[in-house]
């Protein structure tokens, strides 16, 4: 009996592992490590419905096979073999596990050494800013929105154009691009997920954080040792705003954006609360996409009333994996509902758009618009050409600057960090915040510089070739060690007597000062 027991286990662990790969492309630990460690109110029910029919089924007629083999044929004397079967059976699953989530190169990043953070991150507070006018923001996160959607002449992989509406929009404003159609930004360790997105597009720096024991709540600091544009807006007089159709306590979100930029959170929460949707009003994580653009104008409404310069944050949910929301503007126009979905929130954020550039307030506001990540939904990939690039999508709408080059640059979406605020016609000095590069610039992005490989490896691993070699004597390494995000979190396994991060500010029982220096970029 401990035999079957043991098999149901194990196949209960393989199928789960594989729906999740095809589910949210899930193969990195920091994703999952996050995800431990922080609040994950408000999933979406349909997430467990379908890890259930996609794994329970499987798993008990593997089982039962097993049951028949075992008992039925000549492998029935595998029971006097019971311990040595299960100890095969774990063995093998754990294996499995280690190569599917690349655990052993995971510990052997943990153990190495990145100065990609002492010598180029560039401190926000110590960079000038030049404010020559204060222009409105409008940021909207599109869920797993990416260019693969879009036709094979726009720069897509599809036949049908899932979202000609954003290519157009694509097209007629601002699109940075890896190559000469509309394209995007290169997926960096720490930006794979939304949380992370925000955080990299507004803070410029990835988010990764180490396993603890503490976990997070909705009154935790949240990566205290950074700024944001949400701050540098607040302090110039914005009001900040962000509206969102699911919990923002889900992912440390509320945290982020209370914590940095003093923004106003509009959930389904808060709504229910301020009687502006009903109080058993449910569906998919929260509420649709179609409320959430309604909801928007009324605040913009509101916002541009004030006599204050706004920035104004949409977060949509319709698109999220696995199959995505179908609401009541959706048309069934193809076979799959993901791609019904994703054609709809097309046409949707096309028409609040045009009905922004309708308003008053239009002139003097940049629209930005940015896919938070690559889809998670593996499996509606299924035809991609092998040397395909998949990148998030973005557009740059009535922008106060113009690019020297959009297309044919290499870069993350922390560079969009200083990039936003040059949108606005905000001069950065130097034109580096945090890990990112103002795009609408010549300077040359990290990527640019040393290469994708390289700076992939340095987010992941630590790479101690990138950047200069620090010219201080051997006994003072330590205190650029403690100043560097990538060294103590890769190192939380194998801890330094003191463990911090300035950046991320961890909590720990050492005395650690919290003033230690960033260092800043010279030039």
């Amino acid at each position: 009996m401990s035999l079957i027991i043991i098999l149901f286990i194990v196949m209960l662990v393989i199928f789960s592992i594989l729906w999740g790969n095809r589910t949210f492309s899930v193969k990195t630990l920091n994703q999952m490590i996050y995800h431990m460690v922080v609040p994950c109110d408000g999933t979406d029910e349909g997430i467990f419905k379908d890890w259930f029919l996609n794994c329970a089924p499987p798993t008990f007629l593997t089982t039962l096979i097993g049951v028949f083999l075992l008992y039925k044929t000549p492998l029935v004397f595998l029971f006097d073999y019971q311990g040595i079967c299960i100890t095969i059976l774990i063995l093998g699953t754990l294996l499995y596990a280690l190569i599917n989530y690349q655990i052993i190169t995971y510990v052997f990043d943990m153990v190495r050494t990145s100065k990609l953070y002492e010598e180029h991150y560039v401190d926000p507070q110590n960079v000038e800013l030049e404010f020559k006018e204060k222009r409105n923001l409008i940021h909207i996160y599109l869920e797993s929105v990416e260019n693969t959607y879009l036709s094979k002449e726009d720069g897509g992989q599809e036949e049908n154009n899932y979202i000609e509406e954003l290519g157009i929009l694509a097209n007629e404003n601002i699109n940075f691009s890896h190559n000469e159609k509309i394209g995007g930004s290169y997926t960096i360790e720490g930006t794979q997920w939304t949380i992370a997105s925000m955080v990299g597009q507004e803070a410029g720096i990835p988010l990764l954080f180490p396993l603890s024991k503490d976990k997070y709540n909705e009154n935790s600091s949240f990566l205290s040792g950074c700024y944001t544009i949400g701050e540098i807006l607040e302090k110039q007089g914005y009001q900040n705003r962000i509206i969102m159709g699911s919990e923002a306590n889900f992912g440390c979100t509320s945290n982020f954006y209370k914590q940095h930029g003093n923004f106003k959170i509009e959930d389904i929460n808060s709504l229910k609360q301020e009687g502006r949707l009903p109080q058993d009003y449910h569906v998919f994580w929260g509420f649709e996409d179609a409320k959430v653009f309604e909801f928007a104008k009324e605040d913009l409404i509101e916002m541009s009333q004030s006599g204050q310069p706004f920035c104004m944050e949409l977060v949509t949910i319709d698109t999220h994996t696995p199959d995505g929301y179908v609401c009541e503007h959706c048309k069934h126009e193809y076979d799959s509902q993901y791609a019904n979905v994703i054609r709809c929130q097309s046409r949707q954020v096309e028409a609040f758009i045009r009905w922004c550039q309708q308003q008053e307030w239009y002139e003097n506001t940049t629209i930005v618009i940015t896919g938070d990540h690559k889809s998670m939904s593996e499996k509606f990939f299924k035809n991609l050409d092998k040397n395909y690039l998949r990148t998030p999508y973005n557009c740059f709408i009535n922008s106060a600057v113009k690019p020297i080059q959009p297309k044919n640059r290499k870069f993350a979406i922390f560079d969009f960090y200083p990039t936003i605020l040059a949108s606005l016609g905000v001069k950065i000095k130097g034109e580096h915040l945090g890990l990112g590069t103002n795009l609408f610039s010549d300077e040359k992005t990290l990527l640019e510089k040393y290469g994708g490989q390289r700076i992939f490896i340095a987010v992941s691993s630590g790479d101690k070739k990138i950047g200069k070699p620090l010219q201080k004597k051997k006994q003072n390494n330590n205190k650029y060690r403690r100043a560097n995000p990538f060294f103590q979190i890769r190192r939380h396994l194998f801890p330094p007597p003191l463990k911090f991060c300035y950046l991320l500010k961890i909590p720990h029982k050492s005395d650690l000062p919290a003033d230690i220096p960033v260092r800043k970029r010279r030039g």
